[in-house]
């Protein structure tokens, strides 16, 4: 998909200062104690008439110690680690739209995931999610393409989640 240009506004008399609008994945997201309390979610999600088959799930990689992650079509989810620099521990997320993103910044010179995420979203957002992840709590992205499926998925992640939720857009270098 190609980017699309649009003016800024009807009344701008400077049509030569286009807007153009990027390719972006968008995500509402929330974070879990317990891989426990994640099931749950994804039972609520499912329940809500969400098909989960653009989620990642992001943790420490000893979180995922022991761990199976299946897809809608009851294949394994691969995890990919995320060894930055910057981390006492290694991170992981579940492969899909979110890891191919971090790896993209790591592999940019990105030297933590608050680095990394601070490509796209505010620092202080940043580096909510770098101490959550950090302090051993599971961040779940889930992909949402329009309007009902975010209010889906943010009412399902509002009541299974153990703490804030929010939709964040990132955009694949690999698309801009």
């Amino acid at each position: 998909m190609g980017n699309t240009v649009r003016p800024l506004a009807s009344s701008v008399h400077r049509a030569e200062f286009p807007l153009t609008e990027q390719p972006k994945l968008r995500f509402a997201v929330g974070m879990f104690n317990s891989w426990a309390q994640l099931c749950d979610a994804l039972r609520d999600l499912r329940a809500r008439g969400l098909v989960l088959d653009g989620f990642n799930c992001l943790a420490l990689e000893r979180v995922f110690v022991g761990k199976a992650i299946i897809a809608s079509d009851q294949k394994p989810i691969a995890v990919e680690v995320l060894p930055f620099p910057e981390s006492p521990e290694s991170m992981a997320c579940t492969s899909g739209p979110l890891a191919d993103c971090l790896m993209e910044r790591l592999s940019s010179g990105a030297q933590s995931l608050k680095d990394a995420l601070g490509h796209w979203l505010i620092p202080r957002r940043a580096a909510y999610f770098h101490d959550a992840v950090e302090a051993g709590k599971i961040l779940f992205w889930i992909r949402v393409v329009h309007a009902d499926q975010e209010r889906r998925a943010y009412q399902s992640l509002l009541v299974c989640s153990s703490n804030s939720v929010g939709v964040h857009d990132l955009m694949p270098l690999r698309e801009r």
